[in-house]
């Protein structure tokens, strides 16, 4: 219990500093410097105004200072980071490949919102993250699968970018690429189905209820995130209930 308690407290300090990430990194804005401040009146904030979940309550989703809204987003980044990484634990205990699917979970958590937001995904972030997931395979999965699942997922999607205008672009490419040197070329083809179902679904259901046409983009960050989570990890389980219901 004292292990379990000890990841959420991280993981939502860890979510609190995501909520900057996506804030900040999409303004080409330091992460770092200056402090974090209210959006809407620019205050710095205290320490005291940054204890993740429990300032939210406290304060009633409202800024200290100007009483200016606080997006229930902040909250909800917070704690999906607090659910991933603990499941992630629960999956791998204390190993190399609980840090690096933290690190994993971290960035698509942060990908995914920031390309809610602004419809990118930024550079800044899916290119370090390559170079660290092909860094970190040497003592996970392997370097020669962590590259063949790159190369894998990120060229399906280059395809898919050069064959159909729009219906792609660069960032979810270098996303693809960064999800496949975390999982593998089998999970690479996993994370490949599970977003293309994920995305197909929600699509399909845009058009049913008329709030999408057959030419609107699809923001498919937050699927790919959802997709390479779980083909991380939950990749055996899932290829082994398929077999199971398909044998």
């Amino acid at each position: 219990m004292i292990s379990y308690i000890s990841i959420i407290i991280f993981a939502l300090l860890i979510g609190s500093f995501l909520n900057v990430v996506i804030y900040r990194v999409p303004r080409g804005e330091s992460v770092v410097w200056p402090g974090s401040r209210c959006t809407e009146c620019g205050h710095s904030l205290k320490v005291y105004d940054l204890v993740p979940l429990f300032s939210y309550v406290w304060l009633k989703g409202k800024c200290r200072y100007c009483g200016g809204k606080i997006s229930g987003r902040y909250l909800l980044v917070e704690l999906l980071t607090a659910a991933a990484f603990l499941l992630i634990y629960l999956q791998w205990g204390i190993s190399v490949e609980t840090g690096a699917g933290w690190l994993l979970a971290a960035i698509l958590i942060s990908c995914a919102f920031i390309d809610i937001d602004k419809g990118i995904i930024p550079d800044r972030i899916t290119l370090p993250g390559i170079i660290m997931a092909l860094a970190i395979s040497f003592f996970t999965i392997g370097f020669r699968p962590a590259l063949y699942g790159a190369l894998f997922f990120g060229g399906i999607l280059f395809l898919v970018a050069v064959l159909y205008e729009g219906g792609m672009g660069g960032g979810d490419v270098k996303l693809g690429a960064l999800i496949g040197a975390f999982v593998g070329l089998q999970g690479a083809v996993l994370a490949f189905i599970l977003v293309s179902l994920l995305g197909g679904i929600w699509a399909i259901s845009l058009l049913l209820i008329g709030k999408a046409g057959r030419k609107t983009r699809v923001k498919f960050g937050p699927f790919m995130a959802m997709g390479g989570w779980l083909a991380y990890n939950y990749e055996f389980a899932i290829i082994t209930l398929y077999w199971q219901v398909f044998s």
